[in-house]
């Protein structure tokens, strides 16, 4: 069933217009209520709200309906009244703030409970729906004017239009943020605002121009935006909705909260966006990734491998010279987490000083400098609503953070071979992890160590006084002969099983020098029957290489890519490629359903290019379902499924995807598309 609107200038036009149309749909095979029909009227009653003199309302039928319903009683209950009120949103002012308690009982796996706070937001929807005022209609002969705001998390905005020295509300917007842009700086909350509202304002204004208030300037940022809080394709995807021709942004302005109307107090102060983003891009703001000038070098690092099938892992700080910390972890404790843990101590033991941390793992440096005021901002919780990885030692390092009176967390390159002292420290701190989660026992040293034989000083008699043969050095080191070498790489390689580079670089860091150490490394490990038993050989496979038709037609490789942002319903492409030639056929879809692929192959492949001999896609489930299967089967079609998890298969479809969505991106924003 249609319901069609036909509005002119004068009884006269609308009624040519309405024979006219009546006629075409005769024509089309359709038929029209005559018992429903509102012909050469001045005021009509259309999808719930009535139209008079360039304003529409809700009618009263449509406000009781809603009135009538009663409080949920059942978890379904709940969206049914949500999708009756929400058909009203458009005259509720903030209808998703208002409606934000509810909303978490919609969720699959939430008990129902129906508490006080519910029951507010119930009262407050139905009471907001009795004040709902009169609306403009759009006129498309004018510029909209778009106020924007954010609060707890929901975009509000209010579409205007000017009559006269009046701003007349065309429509209030709502729609809450997702939990990523939920815990942005509120810079940042407000382009996401815009760029949601935007969205749903181009249902009323018909590609007319607009022009965006908002309390913060939002041009600058959106054309110069922060590298840190969002991803590419999300900023790509907000460009291409605000950097447009028919969107303008006026100069800031503070908004009344009750009408998102701009308040008339200049005194108000404005935003300064990119002050903002500077505080709050870090966790502590004198945090530094540059070491401080004369403190302590401290080197964090944890370990976490598989030994006989058991996950074990250990965290340590050290400083070149001594451990400061080092333990065992709990088994199954992933390598990230154990990274966490060895700056969390570091930060710890550092309380009260100044001192420069390195580590060389990129989570625990980005999560220190960046992402940890992220994660706070956010509530810890992932874009899904759930609770991110490490939550206890991301907490625990936030607070750990300002510990130190000053404190550099720098970045280093790990398992380096250099001689600098960073390589050494990071080195030890590394060899010292991977011990103590074998189970080692590692003394940390306080204080100063007690004195040896060696800070003695003897005069050459009593050096000369002794039955034994006095080791020789070589370059600082005791070399051993070769027998001791052999002796003592045996014993070593029998306590850690190690492999050869990492034995000599054990062996290279210790007081020992072995003669030919490469050879007696490798001949000891490949001895060793535990270790031919154990470790895993490299096999030698023959080189894989792509298939590809010996003639156009014969062979394609297809898929489905998403395509943002979206236009008439359209979200996918259905991409086929041609591996013999390289021509593509892409095709835009709503879905990526069998059905589709089924009847694209069938319309457009079959009559243009004759049956194929091969087609290859990736397990998605539009490829493996029985209406893809069971058509290649009739037609005699080998549907080559390839290999899960590796998108290289299916290589040249791939490519060409990213090739399409690059090329669409920069038309729609050159376009304004």
């Amino acid at each position: 069933m249609w319901m069609i609107s036909v509005a002119a200038a004068s009884k006269e036009l609308c009624h040519q217009g309405t024979e006219r149309l009546l006629t075409e749909l005769s024509d089309l095979g359709y038929r029209v209520s005559a018992k429903k029909a509102q012909i050469c009227q001045t005021e009509v009653t259309y999808l719930g709200y009535t139209l008079r003199g360039g304003k529409r309302w809700l009618t009263e039928a449509r406000k009781k309906t809603v009135m009538m319903i009663p409080s949920p009683t059942t978890p379904r209950q709940v969206p049914e009244f949500l999708g009756t009120a929400g058909f009203c949103r458009l005259w509720i002012p903030g209808f998703a703030t208002l409606a934000a308690p509810l909303y978490p009982l919609t969720k699959e796996g939430v008990p129902f409970e129906w508490k006080e706070e519910h029951q507010r937001a119930f009262e407050a929807i139905k009471s907001s729906l009795m004040t709902a005022p009169a609306l403009a209609l759009p006129d498309l002969t004018k510029p909209f004017v778009l106020y924007v705001d954010k609060r707890a998390g929901v975009a509000r905005g209010v579409l205007t239009q000017a009559l006269g020295p009046w701003k007349r509300p065309v429509a209030y917007l709502s729609k809450k943020l997702d939990p990523v842009a939920s815990g942005w700086p509120t810079c940042l909350k407000a382009i996401a605002a815009v760029a949601l509202l935007i969205k749903d304002a181009d249902k009323l204004t018909m590609g007319q121009q607009v022009t965006v208030v908002a309390p913060h300037a939002l041009e600058s940022i959106v054309r110069q935006p922060p590298d840190r809080w969002m991803t590419n394709a999300r900023m790509t995807h907000y460009q291409s909705l605000l950097l447009n021709e028919r969107v303008t942004f006026a100069p800031p302005a503070i908004l009344n909260p009750a009408t998102l109307l701009p308040l008339t107090n200049d005194s108000v102060p404005v935003y300064q966006c990119t002050d903002i983003l500077a505080e709050e891009t870090g966790t502590r703001r004198d945090l530094t990734d540059q070491p401080w000038p004369g403190a302590p070098n401290w080197y964090t690092d944890g370990s976490s491998f598989l030994i006989e099938g058991k996950r074990k892992a250990g965290a340590a700080v050290v400083d070149r010279k001594k451990v400061i910390w080092a333990s065992a972890l709990p088994e199954g404790t992933s390598a990230q987490k154990a990274e966490l843990i060895a700056l969390i101590q570091a930060l710890r033991e550092a309380k009260g000083k100044i001192v420069n941390i390195y580590t060389d793992s990129r989570y625990a440096f980005a999560t220190a400098h960046i992402h940890g005021a992220i994660y706070r901002q956010r509530g810890l919780l992932t874009s899904a609503g759930k609770d991110i990885k490490n939550k206890e030692e991301i907490l625990a390092l936030l607070e750990a953070i300002h510990a130190p009176k000053k404190v550099a967390i720098i970045h280093c390159l790990g398992h380096q071979r250099g001689e600098d002292l960073v390589a050494k420290g990071n080195r030890m701190a590394d060899s010292v992890a991977k011990q103590v989660a074998q189970g080692a026992m590692i003394l940390t040293e306080k204080g100063d160590p007690p004195k040896s034989p060696e800070d003695e000083r003897y005069n050459i008699k009593e050096l000369l006084w002794t039955s034994d043969p006095l080791p020789y050095f070589f370059e600082g080191k005791i070399e051993l002969t070769p027998e001791e070498g052999i002796k003592f790489v045996k014993g070593l390689h029998q306590f850690t099983h190690l492999g050869v580079k990492k034995m000599m670089r054990l062996i290279k860091n210790s007081q020992y020098q072995v003669p030919n150490l490469k050879s007696v490394a490798q001949k000891i490990i490949d001895s060793c029957k535990p270790c031919a038993f154990t470790n895993a050989t490299r096999a030698y496979k023959e080189p894989g290489k792509r298939q590809r038709g010996d003639h156009p037609g014969v062979y394609w490789e297809v898929d489905f890519t998403e395509v943002k942002p979206g236009m008439y319903g359209n979200k996918y492409l259905l991409v086929f490629v041609d591996t013999f030639s390289g021509w593509v056929e892409a095709f835009p879809t709503k879905t990526e359903t069998a059905q589709i692929v089924a009847k694209k192959i069938l319309e457009e492949i079959l009559p243009r290019f004759g049956i194929p001999k091969v087609i290859g896609s990736d397990n998605g489930p539009a490829f493996v379902a029985q209406v893809s299967q069971g058509l290649a089967t009739q037609l005699g079609i080998n549907w080559k499924l390839h290999c899960a998890y590796r998108p290289q298969s299916s290589g040249q479809v791939e490519r060409m995807n990213r090739t399409l969505k690059e090329t669409l991106t920069k038309l729609a924003i050159e376009t304004g598309g």
